[in-house]
């Protein structure tokens, strides 16, 4: 048995309403001993072997950040791409900056083209056409003819290509059975993404080359997580690839006690069934037996219903689009309802991905049906993202007893650009409805999304409490959330939508003994300064992880 590690602090934020604050907290053996101060830990310490670690006592300490929602696998493969993002961003490789309009876009685009002296397809993501404007198959071919160009939407959901790329993943083929693949603009979306995706993810990662591509840049995700604050992250989607090369690079890259946080996967049912069909839940057992301290499947299983957000293919009721067009369903109703029943019954947690306010309907009658033919008590159904939604809605989620992981970034990123063409004031000020859900009661985590948006906690609380855009406008200010609410929804609450709220997600005695530590109080500087907070370390299992200075 070790001996016992007091670490203290100016404040201890615990998450733990029974005992919210102290300036103390004993770890021993990776667990709480117990929350306090040095005279309360004393019948602890009279008694046993201890250190004092003061390392902190200028800071704070907060329990170790949850993030419900990301994705490693898929930002290891755009970070083996060129990126033209519409906002700007801190990668690995240093800060990239923003480009605004077509002219802009294309610029960048034709530089990177002509610094390139090989043959190589050209790979870029960021394109958004609210930022970039139309840019469709002959742009492309503008700038080349030879080298296949593909652009990535900032959805992840959507790639267009010039002719020569079109041709490389061999779009002419998928288009004779997938009608999301428009030969002529060059657009490949959802379906059709997926279809190119066959192509460019092996490229991407250099599979079958002799260097680990792929584990080296998931270990740069790991650094990108780590800088957050994180303690705990969930792949909600696992195995969109070869399952078992993805689960062998996720063990290289982060399965390890150097990796600074502890790492769940939730599998995306849909992409597992393609490989493994009727046999999928008995494969992903196998799977979960696999599991270790710093990486393990959680029993959970994630579903999407419809279309992206960012790129506007989710699903709308009426009035819809301002410009007439239609989203798209990843999953039709009626197959939702079907592919949610076996995990239902077998008591699988069920996540579910739905953006448009008719997508949110399909999972809540989806979730209403399993509970009339399978009635389950304490089932923690959280359905993701939550893009637009209506009042009837939330208080049928709440009747539902179903819960809410909404992506911190939707308002901030996109409320402005939203309000013109897309969606109107009303349901653009009105997106990511969480001040409503607060109010009925409602679990509520925050997400990143990962590539969607960068995975910082606080800057997400920071977006949900202001719900400042970033041109400055307040957007829907009576959905804001209360600061106590967004710090739950990054802590607790997100814990307690993986049912992993008994370890995770609070510092109290015997849980795990996972910190972050931060060099202002969040209730001292408030929502407007959320993201500005220094974080100084992170603790798992009661070791230390201390961040590199910022640069």
């Amino acid at each position: 048995m070790q001996e016992i590690t007091v670490f203290t602090a100016r404040r201890v934020i615990t998450m733990d309403q029974s005992i919210p604050e102290a300036s103390a907290v004993a770890v021993r053996d990776g667990r709480v001993v117990e929350v306090g101060s040095i005279d309360t830990l004393q019948p602890w310490l009279i008694r046993h072997p201890h250190i004092i670690d003061e390392q902190f006592a200028d800071e704070t300490i907060i329990a170790g950040f949850v993030e419900p929602h990301l994705h490693p696998s898929l930002m290891a493969i755009l970070l083996n791409t060129e990126w033209i993002p519409s906002e700007p961003w801190d990668l690995p490789g240093g800060r990239v900056r923003e480009a605004v309009g077509k002219r802009e876009f294309l610029d960048r685009l034709a530089e990177l083209h002509e610094s390139r002296n090989s043959s190589d397809p050209l790979v870029v993501f960021g394109y958004h056409a609210q930022y970039h404007g139309e840019i469709v198959r002959d742009d492309l071919n503008s700038i080349s003819v030879t080298r296949p160009i593909l652009i990535w939407q900032r959805s992840f959901h959507e790639i267009r290509a010039n002719s020569a790329g079109l041709v490389w993943v061999n779009a002419s083929e998928g288009a004779r059975w997938d009608p999301n693949i428009d030969l002529q603009a060059g657009v490949m979306f959802e379906t059709g993404m997926v279809w190119a995706i066959q192509t460019l993810v092996p490229h991407l990662l250099n599979e079958g080359g002799n260097d680990d591509t792929y584990v080296q840049a998931l270990r740069d995700v790991r650094d990108l997580v780590h800088r957050g604050g994180i303690t705990t992250i969930v792949d909600a989607g696992f195995g969109l690839g070869d399952y078992h090369s993805d689960y062998d690079a996720y063990s290289a890259a982060l399965g390890t006690s150097e990796t600074p946080f502890r790492t769940y996967l939730m599998p995306q049912i849909a992409a597992a069934a393609r490989t493994w069909r009727s046999d999928t839940m008995a494969r992903l057992e196998e799977f979960t037996a696999q599991s270790t301290e710093r990486m393990s499947f959680i029993s959970a299983a994630k579903f999407l219903a419809d279309g992206a957000f960012i790129a506007q293919l989710m699903v709308l009721g009426p009035p819809g689009y301002i410009d007439g067009h239609e989203g798209a369903w990843l999953t039709e109703p009626n197959r939702l309802v079907h592919l949610i029943q076996p995990y239902w019954k077998a008591g699988y947690d069920i996540h579910i991905h739905c953006n448009g306010d008719v997508g949110v309907t399909a999972a809540l009658d989806a979730i209403e049906i399993q509970l009339h033919r399978h009635p389950r008590f304490d089932h923690r159904t959280t359905l993701h993202h939550l893009g637009v939604s209506t009042q009837a809605q939330i208080r049928r989620m709440r009747a539902l007893g179903v819960s809410v992981s909404a992506n911190g970034y939707y308002l901030y990123q996109f409320g402005d650009r939203f309000v013109s063409e897309w969606l109107g004031h009303e349901r653009a000020s009105l997106m990511t409805r969480l001040g409503s859900a607060e109010r009925a009661g409602i679990s509520i985590s925050l997400h990143s999304d990962l590539p969607m948006g960068p995975a910082a906690p606080l800057l997400a609380a920071q977006a949900v409490t202001t719900r400042r855009t970033r041109g400055g406008t307040v957007m829907g200010e009576h959905e804001r959330l209360s600061l106590d609410c967004a710090l739950r929804a990054i802590t607790i609450e997100a814990a307690y939508q993986l049912r992993l709220d008994h370890e995770i997600g609070s510092l109290a005695a015997g849980k795990l003994a996972d910190m972050t530590v931060l060099n202002s109080d969040p209730f001292i500087v408030g929502p407007d300064a959320l993201g500005d907070i220094e974080i100084t370390a992170t603790v798992v299992g009661g070791r230390v992880y201390p961040l590199p200075p910022k640069l």
